[in-house]
């Protein structure tokens, strides 16, 4: 067994000690490599590097807008109660949004109210730190707090006037058929409904009530959106150009279900026409959905 050297050193932590020799190299056990220390700085570094959350950080933009308010308060009072601030201007100018402003207005509403109280001399603590204020001097501060509620308020509602509407997510065809009564089928004129799914999105829609033998056509009042079901109602449909008749003949009307079949049949028939209601029921066949 080969006989480990030991050498006395300086190691790199400060510390004196007798260390292992290795090839003649004595080995300091507290040697970091450069690439390890930096490593090891990296890590404290992440950990002492604290995350601001967005609430965090928009309070303390509040804060900011505070001491630039509460700066132009002190000059107010300073000027003799001269009320010549444009606070909109200002605060949008520094940056101030409808999220600061919701915050601001409150902390201001407060103070407009304690003014208010101040005024009307309903409150003790209020008169005894304010008293050596003149009621002329008190009516100035309250019209100047309510400047700034005032400005606030136009802030948030102008944000919310130029906000982009939210854009409604489309209902599933499934969804929107899901209680629609219709006839599956109609045996005696050998007729079959189509699947209603097809409705959503169809500039046309083709169908028969077996009950009064009526023909009726559906047009989207709009061809990009097309129709739509809600329960067991056609929506968006244009009610000028929709239409039904009463087919005495139907099985002749019938024998051909094409888009441009129907359509010439309907225009050859006598009977009056009618405008569409919209409702489908158990007794309509759905014919086709263009």
């Amino acid at each position: 067994m080969e006989k480990v050297l030991y050498d006395i050193m300086k190691c790199d932590d400060g510390v004196t000690r007798a260390v292992p020799v290795v090839n003649g190299m004595p080995q300091d056990p507290s040697y970091v490599s450069i690439n390890d220390k930096k490593k090891v700085e990296k890590e404290e570094k992440k950990k002492d590097k604290k995350v601001v959350s967005i609430q965090e950080r928009i309070q303390e933009q509040v804060y900011d807008f505070v001491a630039h308010i509460e700066g132009l308060v002190d000059d107010f009072i300073i000027n003799g109660y001269k009320l010549n601030y444009d606070f909109y201007s200002q605060l949008l100018n520094k940056g101030c949004k409808s999220v600061h402003a919701r915050k601001l207005r409150d902390h201001y509403l407060d103070d407009y109210n304690a003014m208010v109280a101040l005024y009307n001399g309903e409150d003790e603590y209020l008169n005894e730190a304010w008293g050596h204020l003149k009621p002329t001097q008190i009516g100035k501060m309250t019209d100047f707090y309510g400047v700034i509620v005032d400005d606030l308020e136009r802030i948030i509602k102008n944000a919310t006037a130029q906000r982009k509407p939210r854009k409604k997510k489309p209902v599933a065809a499934s969804k929107q058929i899901k209680n629609l009564k219709y006839q599956q089928e109609f045996p005696e004129l050998r007729l079959v409904s189509i699947n209603p799914e097809k409705i959503i999105g169809a500039s046309e829609l083709w169908v028969y009530n077996t009950k009064y033998k009526t023909l009726g056509v559906y047009y989207a009042e709009n061809s990009v959106r097309g129709l739509s079901v809600k329960g067991c109602t056609i929506q968006h449909f244009d009610n000028e150009t929709s239409a039904q008749k009463t087919a005495r003949k139907p099985k002749d009307v019938l024998n051909n279900l094409t888009k441009r079949s129907l359509k010439k049949k309907m225009k050859e028939m006598k009977t009056k026409e009618q405008s569409c209601t919209g409702r489908i029921n158990s007794q309509t066949i759905l014919l086709g959905a263009f």
